[in-house]
């Protein structure tokens, strides 16, 4: 299976909104990751993004927002800390802050995997 380029207008939004962040951006499998202390926890894979919880507040939030899905790169390969971000909550300022703080956060307190 051959997957789509990542969306160029997400990646420059991402970078927009995680201008203060200290974080790193890599290239993935030709897809945009980015990473705290090692840890993955949001990136574009083709046209969505995707954002790392902890499975509580995975749980939660997919609750809560019906229209939220599992991120799932191949079939059958569900990242089970991970949620594919609808558009319309892209747009909605303070629910992607919120969502980002909750990834922050949580992925702030993993064990570094820096060398």
């Amino acid at each position: 299976m051959k997957w789509e380029k990542p969306a160029e207008d997400l990646v420059s939004f991402l970078d927009d909104v995680l201008t203060d962040v200290e974080c790193d951006k890599r290239k993935m499998f030709g897809q945009y990751a980015y990473f705290l202390n090692g840890n993955m926890f949001v990136g574009v894979f083709q046209s969505d993004v995707f954002l790392r919880l902890s499975l509580e507040d995975k749980r939660a939030f997919m609750e809560k927002n019906s229209e939220v899905k599992d991120f799932e790169p191949r079939k059958g390969q569900v990242m089970k800390e991970y949620i594919l971000v609808p558009s319309e909550i892209l747009s909605e300022e303070k629910t992607l802050s919120e969502l980002l703080t909750l990834s922050i956060d949580y992925v702030s307190h993993l064990p570094s995997k820096n060398p």
